[in-house]
């Protein structure tokens, strides 16, 4: 496995693999618990409508790390696996598991 500091990856462009030009880098979003990268916030470019992607409150883009089929000079999105939120109303909404009984305490 390549390592590369996340600091060399502010700014970098992110393009998909059909050639649109999503954005740069401005931060990783992490799983507190496991460390895992769970998406790229990217500053989304000024000619792209973001209004078919996720976004956070504040407008950027968030880009599943799963997307990312290659890291370079640029970064490559594969555009079948970016969010977008006609897929999203498609699988519908997440319903909410009921929560886990707890298990019997051992009787001594």
């Amino acid at each position: 496995m390549v390592r590369i500091i996340a600091s060399k990856l502010r700014d970098v462009e992110l393009i998909t693999d059909t050639g649109i030009r999503l954005g740069w880098v401005y931060d990783l979003s992490f799983d507190e618990e496991t460390g895992d990268i769970l998406v790229i916030v990217a500053e989304p470019d000024e000619d792209l409508d973001t209004s078919e992607f996720v976004t956070d409150h504040e407008g950027l883009l968030l880009i599943p790390v799963s997307a990312v089929k290659s890291i370079g000079e640029v970064i490559i999105i594969d555009s079948n696996k970016l969010a977008v939120k006609s897929k999203l109303r498609r699988i519908g909404p997440v319903k909410k598991r009921p929560p886990e009984e707890e298990p019997e305490s051992p009787v001594e």
